[in-house]
Parts: structure tokens; sequence; C-alpha cells
């Protein structure tokens, strides 16, 4: 048993807090079924070991403290990761001790236990999955409570076939557009409207708390049954549906779960997650006082992100649209009277002493956000007992799968679908709707559909999307640029047009070479000088008209090429690199030098002789292969002028320094 080993073992015996307060004081211990880190102020306040099976709980919570304490040793903040990430290793731990039956890490040091093990481990998931397992155990070997350490030549093995890594979906471009209409339109009907909701859910809330409060008084009691519930709420129903609010809003309506209310913060949220590609959290920490469009021509959206800093939030800001401003507004407006409503009775429960300080911090911070919860439970303690009083959008990856989005799938969309999300091909169907929406997605065919459309590249996307490192960005942009290539494939008019210009151009170099240019050099362009002048003999005097240069080029008899060097090579199968090898080798068969290609040569050789004289000046030896190789293209290029009738004086310099 290892030093390590027997040191937490003798710590575990007193059981230790595991959590404090801001005042430093123990909260939770190790083995307490849920811990709570309200004091800590992330996105996560809480987490439950209630899930666990018995047999496993003691050893998962004993290696997790062990893991918090070495990383409060190795911090120089004296903090462990965030409770986020503690979250991910409970759960991966969980996972190894259902798989190989045992919870006692220490084992895995054993090459018996471990064959065992990963044995069990085989086929447990994805590449990433079994990333995240190997892992955790090469933590533990970091705080020495195991002498295993996994390669990923040993965790490749575990991957079950066929099982893709789960990126976020893109969605196609005719079903996004289709969304982000829907909710601007949404946005844009029900933001006139927002100070008319607010009032119309404090009158709901009020009536409900007189009704509620008179019927107990009437019975006598402190709570009532299910069946007197019910029937209180079909009384409440039939006064409330006869308010005028009901048809002064359109379509409106309002009950204490906040079932509207939710529609239109997930309306409001995905028009903000569509016009910025911030995260869930980032989004949800966001109010209306966030948006700016006063320092810069693109307007700005500012929150706080968590992500890769251990928890701790970071103020900073992405670029959006104006909608994002109109969405912001809605959704924090239209909430205030349930926001006034929660902060109430916060205040009423910290003073009777149903929450802790740090507690009511925590869910008094959530009220600044623009999505809250919009459910307001009768009892107080239903709401003390929430963790958090934001709007939860998680859980179902289908979470923001509205039946408002009526989306039906054409075939190409499915096609596009496939081809941006090839490891999930084949779930969106002809007639069918999006096989998931999370808020994911919103953040992967934003950048999809910014890089397809050349809004951006990888380098916009990092800003963006605040990632570390550009390979992140790149895997999110994954497929974009192939679904445009083939949006442009497949977009018959504009090939045609593609087709139409490069036969244009075709032809204006023909008819150059032809009928414009008075003088032509290169082996092709001297034979076709001599065959001008021979027909030019027998009297014609257009030798080629541009319409049978269309028909030639159409039919593939002629086929031209600019080349960089200046000329042209009819070569349509020319694997020769001209500017080089015509120093070295015979030069080209196929090349063509017209009066202006000669000119635009005669321009770079000044530039050569120019650059030349520069680098001889210097009389370093170790130029001489670049100068000598200079010279000769300086050289080379003296025939075509002559050819041309084009002025020139002779090169001969010699190069100043030379290896004896």
């Amino acid at each position: 048993m290892s030093e390590q080993l027997i040191q937490l073992r003798q710590e575990l015996a007193e059981n230790p807090y595991v959590t404090f307060d801001t005042d430093d004081k123990g909260v939770s211990r190790v083995f307490d079924l849920e811990w709570d880190f309200h004091a800590l102020n992330q996105n996560k306040k809480t987490f439950s070991f209630g899930h666990i099976d018995e047999k496993y709980r003691h050893d998962i919570q004993s290696y997790l403290y062990a893991l918090m304490q070495w990383q409060k040793k190795s911090s120089s903040s004296d903090s462990h990761v965030a409770v986020s990430s503690l979250i991910n290793y409970r759960n991966k731990l969980n996972t190894l001790a259902t798989r190989w039956g045992k919870s006692e890490f220490s084992l895995l040091s054993s090459e018996r236990e471990w064959k065992k093990c990963t044995r069990k481990l085989e086929g447990v998931g994805c590449l990433s999955v079994c990333r995240h397992l190997a892992s955790i155990i090469n933590a533990l070997n970091k705080v020495g409570l195991v002498t295993r350490y996994v390669h990923k030549r040993e965790y490749i093995n575990w991957v079950k076939p066929d099982a893709g890594d789960g990126q976020a979906i893109a969605f196609p471009e005719v079903i996004s557009v289709s969304i982000l209409k829907i909710v601007v339109e949404f946005v844009e009907t029900y933001h006139p409207y927002r100070y008319q909701i607010s009032e119309a859910m404090e009158k709901l809330y009020t009536y409900q708390d007189e009704i509620f409060n008179a019927e107990l008084k009437a019975l006598g009691m402190s709570t009532l049954t299910t069946r007197q519930m019910n029937t209180l709420l079909m009384k409440v129903h039939r006064v409330t549906k006869e308010w005028p609010e009901r048809t002064a809003i359109p379509n409106f309506s309002f009950n204490r779960k906040g079932n509207w209310l939710g529609r239109l913060l997930r309306m409001c949220f995905i028009c903000l997650g569509l016009f910025s590609a911030a995260r869930k959290e980032e989004l949800l920490s966001m109010n209306k006082d966030s948006y700016d469009d006063s320092l810069a021509a693109v307007p700005k959206i500012s929150g706080f992100s968590t992500k890769g800093n251990k928890g701790e939030k970071i103020y900073t800001t992405w670029n959006t649209a104006p909608i994002a401003k109109l969405a912001l507004e809605l959704a924090f407006d239209a909430t205030q009277a349930t926001r006034k409503y929660l902060l109430k009775q916060l205040d009423d429960g910290y003073q009777n002493g149903q929450l802790t300080k740090d507690q009511y911090n925590a869910k008094k911070k959530d009220l600044d956000s623009a999505f809250i919860s919009p459910e307001i439970p009768y009892a107080s303690g239903g709401l003390m007992n929430k963790t958090s009083l934001k709007y939860t959008i998680e859980g179902a990856s289908d979470a923001l799968n509205m039946k408002e989005f009526n989306i039906t799938a054409s075939a190409e969309d499915v096609n596009e679908f496939d081809l941006l999300n090839p490891d999930r091909a084949g779930s969106l169907k002809v007639g069918g709707g999006l096989p998931r929406l999370s808020p994911h997605d919103l953040r992967r065919s934003f950048v999809v559909f910014m890089v397809k459309n050349r809004l951006g590249n990888a380098l916009t996307v990092k800003y963006q999307l605040k990632h570390r490192n550009i390979n992140m960005s790149n895997w999110y942009a994954n497929y974009s640029e192939l679904a445009r290539t083939n949006q442009l494939l497949m977009d018959t008019k504009l090939m045609s047009e593609f087709d139409e210009a490069i036969e244009s151009s075709a032809v204006d170099a023909w008819d150059e070479i032809y009928n414009v240019s008075d003088t032509l050099s290169g082996a092709e362009g001297e034979r076709i000088a001599k065959n001008k002048s021979e027909r030019l003999a027998r009297g014609e005097e257009i030798v080629m008209s541009r319409s049978e240069l269309l028909a030639l080029v159409r039919s593939g008899d002629k086929s031209i090429v600019l080349l960089p060097t200046g000329g042209y090579c009819t070569n349509r199968n020319c694997e020769r690199l001209c500017s080089l090898m015509d120093i070295v080798e015979a030069p080209c068969e196929h090349k063509v030098i017209t009066d202006k290609a000669a000119k635009k040569l005669s321009r770079e050789r000044d530039n050569l002789i120019a650059s030349f004289r520069s680098i001889n000046d210097m009389g370093d030896y170790a130029n001489e292969l670049i100068l000598d190789a200079r010279k000769k293209k300086i050289q080379s290029i003296e025939p075509t002028l002559v050819k041309h009738s084009i002025p020139f004086d002779s090169f001969n310099d010699d190069i100043k320094a030379v290896w004896s």
C-alpha cells in the first residue's frame, strides 16, 4: 500500500469537510450524499452521489476527495478544478466501478485486476469517452494512488465499433434560415408587448395568491391535497381565461408554471445563440444591459465565460446583430414580475433560515439573468430546494426542438445534412424534422454558416467561440468548405457562367495570337506565324474569326493556358515547370509569346537585373548559386526581346563573390 493511500485512509477516518462557505466554515463532508459548492459562485452549485450504488459510493467519494486535495496543493491559488469537472470525474469513476465491478481503484496497479478491468471496458463508448476514462486513471496515477498509466494504444481498444464522437450537428442552410426567420419574427412581434406581459403575470400571481390563501383559511389547513389543488386551479382558470390580457397580447396564455413564458425564453435564447454562437451558460449570464453598439460598427453582447478557467468567471464579449438587443430586452422585461416575485420569496426564505447566506446570494445572482425560471411554486419550499433560478435548458438533446419550427426536410436538406454531419448520416429523413436541437447545435451551425458563406475564417471562429486553439475552431467548421463546393457544383446556372467565362478568356487569348500580335515567338508561336504569313500572302485579311476560334475551343481542338512566366502554353497535358526548365532544358515546343507577353518579360528582366545587382553588391559567397541562376534567367529572356524588337542593353555583369 502506497504512502499516499495510507495517508488518505487516515484523513477519511474522520469524514473531513470537503466544501466550505465564504466564511471558510465547513458545509459538506466527504461521505455526505450531496456536496454543496455555492460559495464558489460557479455555474454548477451542487452535485449528488445519491444515484451511485452504495457498494461503490464511499470509494468514489474518497478518491474524488483525494484528487481535489492534490489539485489544491499543486495549485498556486489553492483551488481545485471546476465543479463541472468534478462532476465529470464522479461520472467516470462510477462508469469504471460499474463496468469493473469494483471501486477500490488502487487495485488497478495489479496486472491481474487491470486485465479484468480492460476486458470489461471493451465497447464502453466512443473515443472521447474512452479517453476520459483513461484520463481519470492517469489522474489517480499523478496523485500516487495508482501506479497504472494508460496510453492511447490501450484505451483505443475500448472504443465501441461505429460509435461516433457525437459532434454537435450543423443545420442545412435552408433549415437554419427557416429557424432564424421564425425566432426573429417572434422576437419582433412580442418585443412591443414585453411590459404588458409582465403586468399580466403580476396580476395573475396576485390573484392566485389571494385565492390560495383564502382557500387555506376557509379549510383551516396549512396545505392542500392534490385533489383540492386541482379544483382550485380549475376555478382560477375559469376566471383568468376571461381577462382582457389574453386577447390584447397575440396568442398569449399564462399560468403559474410559466409554460408560455418558457416558450418566449426559448425563442429569445435561440435568437441570441444563432447570432453569437456563445455557449449555453454564457448566454444565461446575460441580461438586457449586455448589449452595446456604442463603441464599434459591429454590435457586441457581453457575458461571463468559465470554460477552461477552473470555473472562474471571465467577463468577455461576442459580436452579434441588432436583433440581439430586442431578444435580451424581451426576455428580461417580460419576466420582470416573475423576477420580483422570486426575489420576495428568496428574501423571506433567507430571513426564515431556509437558505444559507451563500445559497441566498447565489440564487439572487441568478435573477440578474434575462433567462430565469418562469415557474412560481405556491409553496416557498419548492423554490428554496432549487439548485438554480436560471431557466433550465438542458437534459434532452432536443430541448429546443419546438413544434413551432414545423421543420420538414427536403431531399436537398437531407443531402446537405449528411455532408455536414457524416457521423449522423441517415438521422434526418425526407419529410421529417431535425433529430435534435441543442444549445451546442446552434453554436456549430453558426460556425458552418459563417465559414461556408465566407463571412469569416478559422481565426474569426476562434475569437467568436472563445476557443483556446485554432484546431478546435477548424473542427467546428468541419465539412463547411466541402458543402460550399458541392453547392457550387450543383448550381448549374453558376457552373454554366464559369464555363462561358473560361471559353471567353480562351477565345481572347487565341484572338490575340492570330489577329492582334504583330510578332509571335516560342516554338508554337513561330509555327503559327509561318502559317499566318502564308495565308496573308494569299490575300486573307482575317486569319481566324472569333466564332471559328470559339468552335475550336468548345470542340477541344484548341487548348490554351496563361503561363506565369509570360506567354501561353497550347499543350493541355503539359507537366513542365516553365520558369525553371526554360533555363536548364530546351525551350518548350508548345509555347507562344505575343508582343504583349514580350513586354511583360522585358519588365520582369529589368526587375531581375535590379535584384541581381542588389544581392551581388553584398559580396556574399553564399549567394553565388542564386546569382548564377538569376543571371541565366535574365539572359534567357533576351532572345525573345530581340525577336519582338524590344530595345535592351545586354547583361554581362560578373558575380563578385565566387568560390575558388
